[in-house]
């Protein structure tokens, strides 16, 4: 009984583990009923044909029994007939109530596989959240300990505690964005996130996040920002994208050039924030606005980030009825497009 729960046990695991183990069971599963089913199938269909062929064989020695010295064949008979059109409709009841069957059936594991296909999509991403916050929460935590303890043991002149405290509060603010960022994602998903939309100036804020980037020295930071914009929105949520959008360009275009854009066209104010980094896969972006979702693999990636950033800018500019897509960048890099009505 052990050996044997041991065994179970060995089995349970490989198919949590393997994910191509899953997929091997269900298209077995799927091969063995569709042969089950055709095999039944034919099995009806030849019963029914040997059934018909058995009688007309029995009623035609019947009718020469009974009919013999006269000229006509069985099969010019009105029960011949009826016999036949019997069979025939039998014959194209089974096709199709068959073929409706297989073609439900077949739709049945489409959206079945569709779905397998995606809940291990989303297992992997929240493994890989579950990597990179981890990542997220400890980094900067070891951080801020290191930096403190070298406050406290030593005797630093002012200008490098200074430094050390500055680094300090950075890391604190990249711990408390991303706590925010968090936060944000649970009142979505739980319809839960108040809005206080008001008239507020997008020129104005596109310069104070511009301001407040501009001194760091991983990035070149451009801003082209026509004065006066206004829109009725939530002046949280406006810097919630713009620092996500801003961070997400540092992330993956270091030591390259940044630039923020707003301008009126027509009838709608576009934001565009573009870098130089090496850009989106055709085939990521549809993609990168999933929740979880990052480029490459956790384990191996170097770019910091939970896969959220992206995921919040995409809900929050919705909910603003304004619109977002991410394009390339010329020579080279990203675009992302942001449109709000006005």
């Amino acid at each position: 009984m052990c050996y044997l729960t041991t065994i179970l046990r060995k089995i349970n695991h490989m198919f949590k583990e393997n994910s191509n183990t899953k997929f091997l069971l269900f298209y077995f599963v799927l091969f063995y009923v569709f042969a089950f089913l055709s095999w039944w199938s034919y099995l009806l269909y030849s019963k029914i044909e040997q059934h018909y062929s058995d009688a007309i064989n029995y009623r035609s020695l019947e009718f020469e029994v009974y009919n013999q010295g006269q000229q006509v064949e069985y099969i010019l008979t009105d029960e011949f007939q009826a016999l036949d059109n019997k069979f025939k409709s039998q014959k194209l009841m089974i096709i199709t109530e068959g073929s409706v069957f297989f073609i439900i059936l077949i739709i049945g594991m489409l959206k079945v596989h569709q779905s397998f296909k995606q809940e291990i999509a989303i297992a992997k991403q929240q493994k890989n959240f579950i990597l990179s916050i981890t990542h997220e929460l400890k980094s900067p935590l070891a951080g801020i300990k290191l930096m403190n303890e070298t406050l406290k043991l030593r005797d630093l002149p002012k200008d490098k505690q200074n430094k050390l405290l500055s680094s300090s509060l950075s890391e604190v603010d990249r711990l408390e964005n991303l706590v925010e960022n968090i936060l944000i994602v649970a009142k979505i998903e739980n319809d839960k996130y108040g809005f206080n939309k008001e008239s507020i100036s997008l020129s104005t804020l596109c310069e104070q996040m511009f301001n407040n980037y501009k001194e760091r020295k991983d990035i070149v930071l451009r801003a082209d920002i026509e004065p006066e914009l206004y829109i009725e929105g939530d002046k949280t949520c406006m810097n919630s994208i713009l620092s996500n959008l801003i961070d997400n360009a540092i992330k993956y275009a270091e030591n390259s050039e940044v630039v923020i854009s707003l301008h009126r066209v027509k009838q709608t104010i576009e934001l565009v924030i573009a870098d130089q980094g090496n850009g989106v896969p055709d085939e990521e972006k549809s993609k990168v606005f999933d929740k979880f979702y990052r480029i490459g693999n956790e384990e191996t990636r170097a770019a910091k980030g939970t896969g959220l950033g992206l995921f919040i800018v995409k809900q929050l500019v919705h909910f603003h009825n304004g619109k977002i897509s991410v394009d390339d960048n010329h020579p080279k890099g990203t675009k992302f497009n942001i449109s709000f009505a006005v």
